[in-house]
């Protein structure tokens, strides 16, 4: 080896650069993957069980489809918000081949506007109805409809689905990149959007007084879903808990998850109060009828702090590996380099 790339400390032969948190990806990033993952599930679970117009009207249009359309709204905003300038929205949205940030951007535009032509001809202003020429109606009931209801539908997948694939896809931070991530997401999302619509029934499904308790809109099989969407998400986190545990960087994160500053939050508050509690509240709901609308009602209230929370401790335990290296004596270091975030 030429004298001027030997090390000149033989102490310095190797040296560890440390596990690295990363630091870019918080609050606002959890508000806009949540956003995301409700307003897609919004949307699929209404139309799927052909609910839309059992949910209530706003202007004539189905209220759960607004909902999911102001969600899917303000959750890309923050996205163009993160993005900063123009260009860089632009080089996003334009990358489909290799970003799930710019697949997800596509699906938010597409589910906008496919699903707002979808419910538009029902759009009432005072008695006038401006849009009634349009051969469709909310409901899908043509092949028009039915058509511009499965595209919204299979963009309103993606878009409930891509914010965990945007995480698990790159290989930079071992806990995130992992099929359970996605896959938890998902569940998560699923599970609040059955509960924000079990809660929309019991809001609009009978206002006489006296009847909160005594009758409910909210179906057996209903609650038999819910409870299979929050148990297949604790299996999810349980299992992504116990697999690839030695790994270097998945090891840092679960240590913060098990046994460090998330312990309480993570395992007592998502995983048992936000998950498995809700899944108990949902199966007592099935033969207690005469409580399901006050129990639908506990497991939204619940589930909303936490599906955040799920994506905040996500986003926060994200850890990049150490990494070892070895001076090469002009500067560079040889054997490794700290990756960089998802993008």
């Amino acid at each position: 080896m030429p004298r001027e790339l030997t090390p000149q400390n033989v102490f310095m032969d190797r040296f560890l650069l440390e596990p690295k948190v990363q630091r870019v990806w918080d609050i606002p990033h959890a508000t806009w993957f949540t956003l995301m993952g409700v307003g897609g599930g919004l949307f699929i679970v209404g139309r799927v069980l052909s609910l839309e117009g059992r949910l209530g009207t706003w202007l004539g249009m189905p209220a759960a489809d607004l909902i999911s359309f102001l969600c899917i709204a303000v959750g890309g905003l923050i996205l163009i918000a993160d993005l900063g300038k123009p260009m860089r929205f632009v080089r996003a949205v334009l990358n489909p081949g290799t970003s799930w940030i710019s697949r997800g951007a596509i699906a938010d535009f597409v589910f906008l506007i496919v699903g707002g032509m979808l419910v538009l001809p029902n759009l009432a202003i005072g008695s006038a109805r401006p849009f009634s020429w349009l051969p469709w109606d909310a409901s899908a009931a043509n092949a028009a409809g039915g058509t511009l209801e499965i595209v919204a539908i299979a963009a309103a997948v993606v878009v409930t689905f891509y914010a965990g694939q945007v995480l698990a896809n790159p290989r930079a931070i071992p806990y995130w990149n992992s099929a359970a991530i996605p896959l938890q997401f998902l569940l998560s999302s699923l599970a609040l959007s059955m509960a924000a619509v079990m809660t929309m029934e019991v809001v609009v499904g009978d206002r006489r007084p006296g009847l909160f308790f005594a009758r409910s809109p909210v179906t057996a099989g209903q609650l038999w879903v819910m409870a299979a969407f929050l148990g297949g998400l604790a299996l999810s986190i349980v299992g992504h808990l116990w697999t690839k545990r030695e790994v270097p960087g998945k090891s840092h994160s679960l240590e913060l998850l098990v046994r460090g500053r998330y312990r309480l939050p993570f395992v007592g508050g998502v995983l048992v109060a936000g998950t498995v509690v809700p899944a108990v509240l949902a199966l007592i709901a099935i033969p207690a009828t005469g409580a399901r609308n006050a129990l639908s009602v506990a497991v939204f209230a619940i589930l909303v702090p936490a599906a955040f929370y799920l994506r905040l401790i996500t986003l926060r335990v994200g850890i990049f590996p150490p990494v070892k290296a070895i001076p090469s004596g002009n500067g560079a270091t040889v054997g490794g380099r700290q990756p960089s975030l998802p993008g």
